[in-house]
């Protein structure tokens, strides 16, 4: 599968997963909408940082 995790940037460069198994990310008006292989949505302030794809890893960030 192509499941991704999401991870929230933090003091530090600390990562904080916000959510597993990602399979759509959207970007709109400094938000970030996740949903996962289940259909839950969460929705974030702030950007995608970095996408790693090897490593199935989102990386968001606030201002």
């Amino acid at each position: 599968m192509c499941e991704s995790s999401a991870f929230m940037l933090g003091k530090n460069n600390e990562l904080t997963r916000v959510m597993e198994n990602v399979v759509n990310v959207n970007p709109v008006n400094g938000k970030v909408y996740l949903t996962d292989l289940l259909g839950e949505e969460k929705i974030l302030d702030g950007y995608i940082k970095e996408v790693k794809l090897i490593d199935h890893k989102i990386i968001l960030a606030q201002d």
